[in-house]
């Protein structure tokens, strides 16, 4: 039987019997001289410098993607901090556009007030001051409703006028609001003269948001632009409240007669502050 040698003993790290010792100790030393010699004259130093060039290119090109990275970042950051500020100073700017408005308000019916108190005390007479809830349409005739009502002495057919002139007339009490019939309605209509003190007519609602005068003497003079006022002599309106402007003048089929169109100085949807008249019967 053939015996398998033992090859373990000839198992070595290097094909060499013996250490290179002489090889070994000329590289140290070569490599000691070699040291020696760049501390001296400072050669890698050197050589560093010459090739800094590539190398920072190098290291430009490792860490630009980094620095884009780290930029975009940062964007993203000023991006969203920008974004929410800018929506807390759009909820600032809306907050602020109501308290404006409000302020415009307040000071609008402020200045209703002291106008309607200042009617009050030139024409001497009395009232329940009030606010426009609505102007609606009922059946075909515009109404505007207000908040008081009989508990408020409100009655029906009293006068209702603000600060720029006539309104209308209650024709609907009840406990907590009541119904006012503009003098545009159809079936309006009040006793009227020019500012200048003749001429009195009546002027009736068009149902357009107008009134009219569908036969005016063509031989009394009036122009664009002059101003009807309440005569008075029914005892319900007083005298001088401002009615409208006169804006048209047509002729008609009798060469005596004119049609005049008149623009009333309220409307509905423009003033919220009325009052409610009652003649003093003791001024």
């Amino acid at each position: 039987m053939v015996q398998r040698k033992n090859t373990s003993n000839n198992l070595k790290l290097f094909n060499r019997n013996t250490f290179p010792l002489f090889t070994f100790f000329l590289a140290f030393t070569t490599c000691l001289i070699l040291m020696g010699f760049d501390y001296r004259h400072q050669i890698s130093k050197k050589i560093r410098s010459e090739f800094s060039i590539i190398t920072s290119s190098i290291n430009y090109l490792i860490n630009k993607p980094i620095e884009i990275l780290h930029g975009i970042e940062i964007k993203f950051k000023e991006i969203n901090s920008l974004t929410e500020e800018n929506k807390i100073l759009k909820k600032k700017i809306y907050n602020l556009s109501i308290q404006i408005q409000e302020n415009e308000l307040l000071n609008s019916e402020n200045e209703q007030l002291r106008k309607i108190l200042e009617i009050q005390k030139n024409y001497k007479i009395i009232g329940e001051n009030a606010e426009i809830i609505l102007p609606n349409v009922r059946n075909g005739y515009s109404l505007i409703t207000i908040n008081k009502g009989i508990k408020n002495n409100i009655k029906n057919g009293a006068p209702v006028i603000n600060n720029k002139g006539l309104i209308g007339q209650i024709i609907n009490a009840s406990n907590n609001y009541s119904e006012v019939k503009p003098i545009t309605s159809k079936t309006f209509a009040v006793p009227a003269i020019l500012n200048n003190g003749k001429e009195n007519v009546i002027l009736y609602g068009n149902g357009n948001g107008e009134l009219e005068i569908p036969l005016f003497p063509a031989s009394s003079p009036i122009d664009i632009n002059n101003i009807f006022v309440t005569s008075g002599i029914d005892d319900i309106y007083p005298k001088g409240i401002n009615i409208g402007r006169v804006t048209e003048i047509k002729l008609t089929k009798s060469p005596k007669f004119n049609y005049i169109l008149i623009k009333p100085f309220f409307q509905p949807t423009t003033f919220s502050q009325i009052t409610v008249l009652k003649i003093n019967k003791n001024e």
